[in-house]
């Protein structure tokens, strides 16, 4: 496969700049090329450099057996390129022997890290699920007390109508005696020449009774202010206990959110931590020595 570059510098440039660095005895490198060359980036020589070094092979496996007719290389250019690749082997093997030890290593470390990861993981889901469950278990316990004050306040309420009721009767009730007083009086006025000492005497029977039922109203009147200053003092707590547990509840429902986040993020570490274990495949380690391998010929 040849490489072309928009920016003058060909493949084939590349290939006759290594060849000729092999026939001096040097590795090819990109600065080597790039100072044979002359000009060209290291992004431009690099890649052509990759594809030179993959011909490689197939090039030395031409020069041990019988002679390439259409091989142009010098005889020293081909001893050079035998021996490079006869000493790249030998690092790529040994590479390939420690990268497996390394690798079987690092792998049995990350496992143990996973494990021990993933337990850590579940004690934390379990105590924010144990967590969750007390703060609902609050919210509800003040959703009952929000119920039961406002029972409590429906109940005053009911106790405060009945006395208004009872207070209405009271004062019809005193109306019909005052009616019925008057009526009274107004017999004994006529009977009163004949009978001035008796209508003196009802006069003021009337008057103790007048003043024993306006007694009553007023401690009706009294009791019903009472009960009317507890009914006001009832509601300030009942709007005060509302206010404080609509609050705790948005405080609850803020860290039920948050608590949800965490969980939620515990379990992407997690799956990130499972994928990479299965994405170590003994496959590559085959791959990353041969390109070690190949990069240490370049090097």
């Amino acid at each position: 496969m040849q490489v072309k570059s928009p920016r003058g510098v060909q493949q084939t440039d590349v290939n006759g700049a290594a060849d000729e660095l092999l026939s001096e005895q040097l590795k090819p490198t990109i600065e080597r090329v790039r100072m044979k060359l002359g000009r060209g980036s290291p992004n431009t020589v690099g890649p052509m450099l990759e594809v030179w070094f993959s011909s490689l092979g197939e090039r030395l496996g031409g020069a041990t057996g019988e002679a390439d007719k259409t091989s142009e290389l010098p005889a020293t250019v081909h001893i050079a390129m035998k021996t490079l690749w006869k000493s790249a082997l030998q690092e790529a093997h040994s590479t390939f022997e420690a990268s497996k030890a390394d690798f079987a290593n690092t792998a049995s470390q990350q496992e143990q890290q996973m494990t021990t990861v993933l337990a850590e993981i579940e004690a934390e889901r379990g105590a924010f699920t144990q967590q969750a469950s007390l703060l609902n278990q609050a919210l509800d316990a003040l959703n009952i007390r929000l119920a039961e004050s406002q029972d409590q306040a429906n109940k005053l309420q009911m106790l405060v109508n009945k006395k208004d009721e009872e207070l209405t009767s009271s004062r019809l009730a005193l109306q019909q005696q005052v009616a019925e007083g008057n009526e009274e009086r107004r017999r004994h006025d006529a009977q009163l020449r004949a009978h001035s000492a008796e209508i003196q005497a009802l006069q003021a029977q009337f008057v103790s009774s007048e003043r024993r039922l306006m007694a009553e109203i007023d401690r009706d009147r009294q009791q019903v202010k009472k009960l009317q200053a507890e009914v006001e003092i009832e509601k300030k707590k009942q709007i005060r206990h509302k206010s404080e547990a609509l609050e705790v509840a948005g405080n609850l429902t803020k860290q039920l959110h948050e608590l949800r986040m965490q969980n939620t993020q515990l379990s992407e570490r997690a799956s990130g931590y499972l994928a990479r274990i299965n994405d170590m495949q003994p496959q590559k380690l085959k791959s990353a020595a041969k390109n070690k391998a190949v990069r240490s010929v370049k090097g």
